[in-house]
Formats: C-alpha cells, sequence, structure tokens
C-alpha cells in the first residue's frame, strides 16, 4: 500500500485514465486530477482531488503537481486538433515538476515515437506509416511529447502503448522493444497499462527508458 502518497495524473478522464485513477485509489495513493472537464470523473473519494485546468495554464499545473511523488501522464493527441496541443502541454507539465521540485515523470506514447532499441518489425512499421501518412498532427504531436519527456533531465519513463482494449486485465504485460518478437501492436488491455504505470513509481526497471508494452 502507498498511503497518503500522492500522485497527480494528467488525462485521467478518459477511459484508460479512470481506471488508473480507481487502481492508484486502492492502493492507498492521494491522487490529484488534472482535467479540462471534472464532469468526466464520476469517481467520489476522499483522496481523490479533482482540479480543472487547461495545459497552457502553468500556474495551475503546478498548484497540482506540487508535493506529488510522481506524475502520470496518459494525455493522447485529440482528434482534428491543431498544433501540438498534448507536447506543448507536456512542455508545461515537466516546467512545473521542476520548479515544484518533483522527479518522477510516468509518460504514455505510441511507438510512433521511436527507440534507438527497436528493430524492424513490418506491422509496426506500417501501422506509424500509416498514421503518420492519416493524420500527420497527432503523430508529431506524439514525437514532439516524447522528445520532451526523454530530454527532460527528470527521471522519467517513456511507456508505448498499442491499441487498448476493454477486455479484463490479464495479469500479464510484455515490456521491451518493437521488433523483440514478444509485443503485440493490438493488444493491451486497459486495466493491465493502468497496473503498469503504477509500478513504474517505485521501480527502476525502466527508468530513462521507452519501453513498448502489450499483453
Amino acid at each position: 500500500m502507498s498511503k497518503n502518497k500522492k500522485i497527480t495524473v494528467f488525462g485521467g478522464s478518459g477511459a484508460a485514465g479512470l481506471l488508473l485513477i480507481e487502481k492508484a485509489l486502492s492502493k492507498g495513493y492521494a491522487v490529484t486530477a488534472f482535467v479540462r472537464t471534472p464532469s468526466k470523473i464520476p469517481i467520489r473519494h476522499d483522496n481523490l482531488t479533482i482540479m480543472q485546468g487547461n495545459l497552457t495554464d502553468v500556474q495551475k499545473i503546478e498548484e497540482a503537481v506540487t508535493g506529488s511523488e510522481a506524475i502520470i501522464s496518459i494525455l493522447g493527441p485529440v482528434p482534428k486538433s491543431k498544433g501540438l496541443v498534448v507536447a506543448n502541454g507536456m512542455k508545461n507539465i515537466i516546467a512545473a515538476a521542476k520548479k515544484s521540485g518533483v522527479k518522477r515523470l510516468i509518460a504514455t506514447v505510441t511507438p510512433s515515437f521511436a527507440d534507438s532499441n527497436d528493430k524492424f518489425q513490418f506491422s509496426f512499421a506500417f501501422a506509424v506509416f500509416m498514421i503518420k501518412k492519416l493524420v500527420k498532427e497527432s503523430y508529431y504531436d506524439i514525437v514532439q511529447t516524447g522528445k520532451y519527456v526523454s530530454e527532460s533531465g527528470l527521471d522519467w519513463t517513456l511507456v508505448r502503448l498499442p491499441m487498448l482494449s476493454t477486455k479484463p486485465e490479464t495479469g500479464e504485460v510484455h515490456a521491451g522493444y518493437v521488433g523483440d518478437g514478444r509485443l503485440n501492436l493490438f493488444s493491451l488491455t486497459r486495466a493491465d497499462l493502468a497496473n503498469f504505470l503504477l509500478e513504474q513509481i517505485g521501480s527502476k526497471k525502466w527508468n530513462g527508458k521507452a519501453p513498448a508494452i502489450s499483453n
């Protein structure tokens, strides 16, 4: 249990984010969820603080992260949004973390952000090619987000995600790199993702690394 240790979650109003918040609360964390629309979080708990704000508001972000053991971001590009919304928001999150003295940052991206340990795998390469072709701004948003995190100087981990599913958690997550023969582009439950993210708070295994994960 992690009684009274605070974490700040960005992107907590989506399906994966809500599961993450629920699991964090069940493990005894005090959670601050920074969201644009608080009504999208139906969870009520004594250890949950829902803070309304925008990713452009550095002062509000700083208020949200102050005193946190870790920051977890599961922000993702919004379809048809213009500009590098997530990347620019991450830049502000990093600035707030540094000012507040928060060192641990765990953020999700996708294999569009390449890692030097990756090897060629056709299914991943084709998926990234199509994303870049069809949703170019989302592609660059993810890539720039990964760059900001990996160059932040914080104690960071980038978790690269495949497609998420609503299936029940399996309790088994493969973490490695593209082309290692273990990863599945189309298989990761949201519940298993939430568990993996929370495990990274106290683990140093993937510090300064960008594992790709799947069931």
